[in-house]
């Protein structure tokens, strides 16, 4: 009895080990979701400390990333998204270069059933009917945070300019906004404002132009730190990086380091690269069903010579 009793024990074990043996060979995990991601310009610093965080969030998702530069231009961004519906990205995640040439393709996503996630800067109204959400940093809270940067250094009836990203984009005209609205009854002026296009080399003549134009400016406001790393060229050359204290949006490293050492009146922090550990988040979430929010925004905060310190680590 006990033999025979010995004999059936050994093989319901082995047939349970069988059992949980096939159960786990069956059991993979998550299925790898495709992403398809359109950048506008992906050799800019700030574009590069996105891609990190794309590529960091990815390493905890069963993710395939696939990345695309139309480098500024709008209508090869557009094919570019078309060629992503057409090779059938589970999602594709857009950097708009021009909100509103962007739509006809985010609808073509839309018609093919792919979901579409916006990431630093976005579509239009027109266009927003196509997409799960827009990731971001606050752009507005960004130029609130420089103009009261501003608002410690320059004093009352400074004469300001301003070297704003490309028109139209989402983000310029708040960063913008935000500024005027902190720096209002201070009787701190911005004399003029002109666009560099987000491009380094572009500010810097753009600054030259304004310093013949208006030789008495005590400050600028460059939309990014690239574009004020360039006009400050501009004015170090001219001899009046005493005369004229510089304000940027982003946190460069470089520009970071100048804060501390007061070669730079101040920026905002804008984490880019929680805009790409965001935007992966976002796009597993809108690939399995959960609820994502319309805006997702990333905090911010403003960087002075009080506490660059404290944040300095955070720069990129």
């Amino acid at each position: 009895m006990q033999q025979k009793w010995f004999k059936v024990s050994v093989l319901a074990w082995a047939v349970l080990l069988a059992a949980c043996g096939n159960q786990a060979g069956t059991t993979t995990g998550p299925a790898k979701i495709k992403i398809c991601i359109v950048h506008n310009k992906a050799d800019h610093p700030s574009i590069q400390s996105e891609i990190r965080g794309f590529q960091d969030e990815a390493k905890f998702y069963a993710v395939d990333l696939h990345m695309f530069d139309p480098a500024l231009d709008p209508q090869k961004q557009v094919s570019m998204i078309n060629d992503c519906v057409a090779q059938k990205y589970d999602v594709i995640a857009v950097n708009a270069v021009d909100p509103a040439a962007v739509v006809p393709a985010l609808k073509a996503a839309f018609d093919a059933g792919i979901p579409v996630v916006m990431h630093n800067a976005d579509t239009n109204s027109d266009g927003h009917q196509y997409t799960k959400t827009y990731v971001t940093t606050d752009t507005y809270a960004q130029g609130v945070a420089v103009g009261q940067a501003i608002k410690a250094v320059m004093p009352s009836g400074s004469q300001m300019v301003v070297i704003e990203g490309t028109p139209g984009q989402s983000g310029v005209a708040e960063r913008l906004n935000g500024a005027k609205d902190a720096l209002n009854g201070t009787g701190i002026n911005f004399v003029a404002v002109q666009s560099a296009n987000w491009d380094k080399d572009k500010a810097l003549q753009v600054m030259q132009a304004y310093l013949t134009k208006y030789p008495s400016i005590t400050g600028l406001y460059a939309e990014d730190d690239e574009m004020a790393l360039g006009a400050l060229q501009a004015i170090t050359a001219a001899g009046k990086q005493s005369q004229i204290k510089v304000f940027g949006v982003n946190g460069e490293k470089a520009v970071c380091n100048l804060i501390k050492s007061g070669g730079f009146g101040g920026t905002a922090l804008q984490s880019s690269y929680m805009v790409g550990v965001d935007t992966i988040r976002a796009s597993w979430d809108v690939t399995h069903n959960r609820v994502v929010p319309n805006l997702w925004v990333v905090p911010t905060i403003g960087l002075t010579k009080n506490n660059i310190d404290k944040y300095l680590s955070l720069c990129w």
